[in-house]
């Protein structure tokens, strides 16, 4: 239907533009309403008018606009009486005054290229001159050589030779840093024209003017080449103090048009270009699988999972979440899913995005978010206590999914993603590595060994973990391990004993939950025994 009225619109167009030139109105981008994947920009304009039907022209908008997303409303009582909507491919943008300066100055440096060039020329010619009319004279009437016409003349050949291949020499290092700042200029200068050349499109509008007066209008469409993604700024500046959060926006637009000091609002809502009506679907629940957010690189910071089931066992073992580093992410763009609950950010200020396709960081607020910190280790896995600070009711912020930047105490230590859709209560963020708290697991030799009963044997093995806080201050620490659980019944697990730690059978997990003094060390002991059939294997 939309493209039967476009093409009536067009049809219209013709044969009023048969029999007036159209009225040209120019118009400003005002404000934008950013979407994760488009744009719907406003423009305003007024023009003087006078009474009757008008044919309008409003050019230099984006070529990739949608024809269908057009509206345009006009004051003092005039009627929209159509609207369509062209490419015009012939129309070049004005030259502004800078990219005018730049091609003279470009002009300049090719003419003294081209002058360079031809002086060169000369001097060669002129040495190849020299050297071809080598030929010694005589003086004097009687023929004689003399010595001194020798020497003249030796003199001539060395100072013209030499002051020759000096100039040759200086022009030739002068070509060298014009070569660079031409080819730098005319870059420059073809991004420039790219931008002007480029196609652009415009929209045509016949109204109905009840009297001669100055009309105003609004001119809204979509464009796609534009969108954003949702940023983070997560600072800790103390472990006493709550965790700073800055809410960033990276926005984009490539629409060949620059939106100069210009209102920008974010929404996280899915525009509906076609102008019909939404319909309501079936909503169906279901378990989110997987974790909250991803952990920084090389272990150095990053996200717990949020019930610290990193290392539970559901028929295969699940990845601990800040064992997948951001980096590893990099050059991939970050999208998120579009949210149930509709957000939007208006930005407080103006804002110029140029059109180049590149991200712009935008701030949108900035808040502090009670948290609780503690220390976490896993020694099995790694050694090393790593400083969480744990984040409850996480999901009432109404944060969206996107890329965090970590500062733990002014310093940079990583990069996560977090994804609020996949997180529980609790949000575990870690904020990187802490030397000072210093675990070693070892075996407990006396309690490991190998018995043959009967037909099976038995394996005993006993584990000791110690923790020493060096810091100045007291820490609680939590500390997981585990012992392995049985996939088959010939094979039995027994947890003999295991010093005050917190056992969930269904995944074989240990865990002890400790405050350590300054200064002082903690020790935790665990026995289990495996029992199989003998001549068999098992993955120990």
């Amino acid at each position: 239907m939309n493209k039967i009225v476009i093409g009536l619109s067009l049809l219209l167009y013709a044969n009023l533009a048969a029999a007036q030139d159209p009225i040209e109105v120019s118009s400003t981008v005002k404000s934008v309403t950013v979407y994760p994947r488009g744009a719907q920009i406003e423009r305003f304009s007024s023009k003087s008018l006078s009474t009757g039907r008008q044919f309008l022209v409003f050019p230099g908008l984006a070529s990739e606009l949608d024809a269908s997303s057009i509206s345009v409303s006009a004051s003092d009582g005039i009627s929209v009486m159509s609207v369509a909507s062209q490419v015009n491919y012939l129309k070049l943008g004005k030259r502004p005054k800078n990219v005018q300066l730049l091609d003279d100055s470009l002009k300049a440096y090719e003419f003294d290229h081209k002058f360079n060039q031809n002086m060169l020329a000369v001097y060669t010619e002129e040495k190849a001159m020299i050297l071809a009319n080598k030929s010694v004279g005589w003086s004097g009437q009687s023929g004689d050589f003399l010595i001194e016409d020798l020497e003249d003349l030796s003199d001539f050949y060395r100072d013209r030779l030499a002051d020759i291949m000096l100039k040759v020499m200086q022009l030739e290092q002068k070509q060298t840093r014009l070569n660079l700042q031409i080819n730098r200029m005319r870059k420059q200068l073809n991004e420039h024209n790219a931008k002007l050349n480029r196609s652009t499109g415009e929209v045509l509008v016949e109204v109905n003017v009840p009297k001669t007066s100055t009309a105003k209008f609004t001119l809204s469409y979509m464009v796609r080449s534009a969108g954003w993604v949702p940023s983070y700024n997560v600072n800790v500046t103390d472990v006493d103090k709550p965790l700073k959060f800055a809410y960033n926006a990276k926005v984009y637009q490539n629409t060949g048009i620059d939106w100069n000091q210009v209102d920008i609002t974010l929404t996280n809502a899915n525009p509906n270009l076609s102008g019909n009506k939404p319909e309501i679907h079936p909503w169906r629940l279901y378990f989110v699988e997987g974790f909250g957010a991803y952990g920084g690189s090389g272990g150095s910071a990053g996200v717990l999972s949020n019930k610290m089931e990193s290392m539970e066992m559901d028929g295969a073992t699940k990845t601990r979440a800040f064992a997948v580093a951001a980096d590893d992410m990099s050059g991939a763009d970050l999208e998120y899913p579009v949210n149930d609950a509709v957000t939007r950010f208006k930005i407080k200020s103006t804002q110029n995005i140029p059109s180049n396709g590149k991200r712009q960081g935008l701030n949108i607020d900035e808040f502090e978010i009670p948290a609780k910190y503690e220390y976490y280790c896993a020694p099995k896995v790694d050694p090393t206590a790593f400083l969480l600070a744990r984040v409850s009711d996480f999901e009432k912020y109404d944060l969206l999914p996107g890329e965090a930047n970590l500062f733990f105490t002014n310093t940079y230590v990583g990069k996560v993603y977090i994804n609020p859709n996949s997180i529980a209560d609790t949000f575990d963020l870690s904020l990187g590595r802490d030397q000072s708290i210093i675990v070693k697991r070892e075996k407990i030799t006396e309690f490991c060994e190998t018995k043959k009963i009967g037909n099976s044997t038995k394996e005993n093995l006993g584990i000791e973990i110690s923790v020493r806080n060096t810091k100045g201050t007291k820490i609680h620490l939590i500390i997981e391990d585990q012992i392995p659980i049985s996939s088959n019944k010939e094979i039995e697990v027994n947890l003999d004993g295991a010093s005050t730690a917190k056992h969930t059978e269904s995944t074989g997990k240990l865990r002890w939950s400790k405050n350590i003094m300054a200064g002082s060390t903690e020790v935790m002991t665990f026995r289990y025994s495996i029992k199989y059939p003998s001549g068999r294997k098992i993955n120990l």
